[in-house]
């Protein structure tokens, strides 16, 4: 383990939530949740009462009385989350976005790593308006379990080689690898806290989980080797709109639907991948949830022969016709396309390329709505919209 290595966890405190109340001063002090259907964030008044984000909001009103639910607005979220990965970029360009509200920082080379975050922590709380938990350590696990402790707003540091000592009694689901199925199995052998997998030899931790159990046994030990990455390329494009009231009509639902796919394609075409695979993802009114994976055999980035894939799929999967409350695409896993080009060039390819370039020029220049296809248009009759996107009753979980 490199002792030398210091890794900053930033973890912005019930983040949907605490940006409303920042916006809203009359929201302040009082129990809050963001979302719709249910709870997409809440404030710390709110969790007081039990109330935790993926809680439904009829169970959450039902434990608090005094909720104050409100829609969010995803955009306005994300520029606050780019303030304050602008502010860790100061201290250092080694900093990974794990989530809008969820960052890494290598702070190699930024003096007492202390001060450093003591810095971050206080200018954002100055500039953005925002409390912010910290957690320092050797690396990326050591310093994601500090912030826990950390919360709220507060910083703690993890000294170098205290590692396995300071995990020893977290929960085993603190660890990346555990998971709900991993956790059932550790806890039927009467496991539950991480110095108890540590304790257990690596060959039956193997034996158990076969290669993961590897990592199992470094990570409970304190050991990650996974460094700060500043850009990764995607693996995975996914958009997403949920609604309340659930809808059924499907006009609206297949519209809504190619929509969705065109911003997943366009924002495909600019990082200048292409996909091997389509997901549509529904949620009924019931919150029963299906999904219907389309793998490709060749790469695309063709806005056209996806939709059309998109579209099968969803008149496949829409079997119950009950009202949806989420309607969503994912295009994974994702390739690097290839801009070798071919001595004799398709004209028809080169057509819907030019074409393709044409509309991301427009959109550039005057905003993703200024642009609309045939189904978009039925959508623009029921829906408001600005520059960038079509206003939905639950922002806070619309992209």
């Amino acid at each position: 383990m490199d002792a030398e290595r210091t890794i900053l966890h930033l973890d912005a405190d019930a983040f949907f939530a605490s940006v409303e109340q920042r916006d809203d001063p009359g929201l302040r002090g009082r129990p809050v949740a963001v979302g719709t259907g249910v709870v997409a964030s809440c404030s710390y008044e709110a969790r007081r009462f039990g109330v935790y984000t993926g809680m439904r909001l009829v169970e959450a009103r039902r434990l608090c009385r005094e909720l104050l639910v409100l829609p969010g607005e995803y955009p306005r979220y994300e520029q606050t989350a780019r303030h304050m990965l602008a502010i860790c970029a100061e201290q250092t360009p080694c900093v990974e976005m794990a989530a809008l509200d969820d960052l890494y920082l290598d702070l190699a080379g930024c003096g007492q790593p202390e001060q450093a975050a003591d810095m971050i922590r206080r200018q954002i709380r100055e500039e953005v308006q925002l409390s912010v938990s910290l957690g320092l350590g050797t690396n990326k696990l050591i310093a994601r379990v500090a912030t826990r402790e950390a919360k709220p707003g507060r910083q703690v540091m993890v000294p170098p080689g205290h590692e396995r000592d300071y995990l020893a009694p977290w929960p085993t689901r603190v660890l990346p690898g555990v998971g709900p199925k991993v956790e059932s199995r550790l806890d039927r052998l009467n496991v539950q806290r991480v110095g108890e997998v540590a304790a257990m030899p690596r060959p039956l931790l193997q034996g158990l989980f076969g290669r993961p159990g590897r990592t199992l046994h470094d990570q409970s030990h304190g050991i990650d080797p996974r460094p700060v990455e500043p850009y990764r390329p995607p693996q995975s494009i996914s958009r997403r709109a949920s609604f309340d009231p659930p809808v059924a009509d499907l006009s609206f639902l297949k519209g809504m639907l190619d929509y969705l796919l065109e911003r997943a394609v366009s924002w495909l075409r600019f990082q200048g991948q292409a996909t091997r695979g389509l997901t549509v993802y529904l949620r009924y009114g019931d919150y029963e949830t299906a999904n219907g994976r389309v793998p490709l055999a060749v790469p695309t980035d063709k806005g056209r022969d996806l939709k059309e894939a998109a579209r099968d799929r969803f008149e496949r999967l829409y079997g119950r016709r009950l009202p949806l409350r989420l309607l969503g695409v994912e295009l994974t896993p994702l390739v690097q396309v290839d801009c070798q080009p071919g001595l004799f060039p398709d004209p028809n390819e080169e057509r819907d390329r030019r074409l393709e370039e044409c509309k991301a020029a427009i959109r550039q220049r005057f905003g993703f709505t200024s642009l609309l296809s045939g189904s978009d248009l039925f959508l623009a009759s029921r829906l408001d919209r600005d520059r960038q996107n079509f206003r939905l009753r639950t922002p806070c979980l619309t992209r």
